[in-house]
């Protein structure tokens, strides 16, 4: 497939919000919110207001607007263009099914972390590099996911978020071994206690978390499973010392800003796989949620890589070209990794994976 051909007649939704004649109103509060008013207004696009869901409105102001009901604003606009500002997750997307039936509705795509945005503009101008990746996908639930994926950061149509029904499975084999399994960013034991009801063969699992609170919540999850090692800790590139923000969440990421120090490790080093003739332990599968540090978590275990070959299932979702670099920097790694997408139901285009296998 010719992946500009089939993209190139999708319009941008940047431009069409531009072009809206009707009021545009911010639908929902908070930093989501602040960030997309902040590209719209570097756009040129002029907001008039903004409304949340009738459970939201305490009579509360925002970016200099008193929050109005959905019933408010449609009773101080009658008809007009709401741009999403806040995240849902599967079911609760079905709170927009009220607000698309009687208004225009857009869903910008802006990164969790960093700048940059993946509208039409910059797809087309990485437009081979997604065509390199496309070719790159090992199977058709993949590539038409990477598809779906691209038209919606081009026209903010939710629609193409919910096209891949049953997108998140694993190929077959994936995570199963008996060797170790490596937890980056394993917040409160959630995702540990996953991995163990599908695979009960593992010799051990690391898991990472550097938020302190989570980390306790880690501990107190995952005491009962056998052979888990929870290390309060980020992972990097290298070992050291970082800054980090904690919002005792899945949130916490590493900040220049911030004053809280927490230890960092590498994969290579903490698997004593410090050059590609250390054999060091034996790593089965590595899953990486890192909070916009993914990248420099694959930094740190190319080694790792190398020597033991692992599953890999790495977030493509917290900066604004992960989805296309990281995928490619793993094949870069090794060419023979065979590459899936998968993505949870979610609005904006969140908990987007790579399974990488090779």
């Amino acid at each position: 497939m010719n992946l500009y051909k089939e993209l190139e007649h999708y319009a941008c939704m940047y431009e069409c919000i531009k072009e809206e004649k009707r009021p545009i109103l911010l639908y929902g509060m908070g930093d989501g919110a602040e960030k997309i008013h902040k590209e719209l207004t570097k756009r040129g696009i002029d907001i008039k207001g903004v409304f949340a869901s009738e459970d939201f409105v305490r009579g509360q102001s925002f970016l200099g607007f008193r929050v109005l009901s959905l019933s408010e604003a449609e009773t101080n606009f009658a008809d007009f263009t709401a741009v999403l500002c806040f995240a849902l997750e599967g079911e609760k997307a079905g709170v927009l099914e009220t607000v698309k039936e009687r208004h225009k509705l857009f869903s910008p795509n802006l990164p969790v972390f960093g700048d940059g945005v993946l509208d039409k503009k910059n797809i087309f101008s990485q437009i081979e590099k997604a065509q390199k990746l496309l070719d790159y996908l090992a199977d058709d639930k993949s590539k038409e996911l990477f598809i779906n994926l691209l038209k919606y950061n081009i026209t903010g149509n939710t629609e193409y978020l919910f096209l891949n029904k049953d997108a998140f499975s694993y190929p077959n084999g994936f995570f199963l071994h008996n060797k170790r399994h490596i937890d980056v960013g394993a917040y409160d034991g959630d995702t540990v206690r996953e991995y163990t009801s599908y695979n009960n063969i593992y010799s051990d699992i690391v898991a990472f978390e550097p938020d302190i609170y989570s980390y306790k919540k880690l501990i107190k999850n995952t005491y009962k499973i056998r052979n888990v090692v929870c290390e309060n800790a980020a992972v990097n590139d290298k070992n050291g010392y970082e800054t980090i923000t904690t919002k005792k969440n899945r949130g916490s990421f590493i900040d220049k800003r911030s004053n809280q120090q927490i230890k960092t490790v590498s994969i290579d080093n903490y698997c004593n796989h410090l050059n590609i003739n250390n054999k060091g332990i034996e790593v089965g599968s590595i899953k990486i949620d890192a909070e916009g540090a993914d990248r420099q978590v694959l930094y740190g275990m190319v080694n790792t890589i190398y020597n033991n070959k692992p599953d890999l299932m790495v977030a493509l979702y917290h900066r604004a070209y992960d989805i296309l670099d990281i995928p490619l920097l793993i094949k870069k790694y090794n060419h023979k990794y065979k590459l899936y997408l998968r993505k949870k139901d979610y609005v904006p285009a969140w908990d987007v994976f790579l399974l990488a296998k090779h």
